[in-house]
């Protein structure tokens, strides 16, 4: 069983809500989320540590898996806080 690895921080926004969606949804099991996104578990751990920055048609590609929870510009985004950060409520 293959688990997610996390650097010390977030490189972007659409890592920490990606490695956010594999923790919640998968429980950290990354060939599990793997395939249940239809993805390469090389991809995702890369998506996530940083190393990969998305195209158009993985953008596309992790849309569809996450309802559209992760978007573009989420990728372009810095992370709004670390990896389990309770999201932020504007007022």
């Amino acid at each position: 069983m293959k688990k997610l690895h996390l650097p010390a921080l977030p490189k972007n926004e659409g890592a920490r809500l990606l490695a956010r969606r594999i923790q919640s949804a998968y429980k950290g099991k990354l060939l599990f989320a793997a395939h249940c996104m239809q993805l390469s578990a090389i991809q995702l751990q890369c998506l996530v540590d940083g190393s990969l920055i998305p195209g158009e048609e993985l953008v596309r590609d992790i849309a569809r898996a996450t309802r559209d929870g992760i978007s573009r510009a989420d990728w372009r985004s810095p992370p709004a806080g670390g990896w389990f950060d309770a999201d932020r409520v504007v007022a």
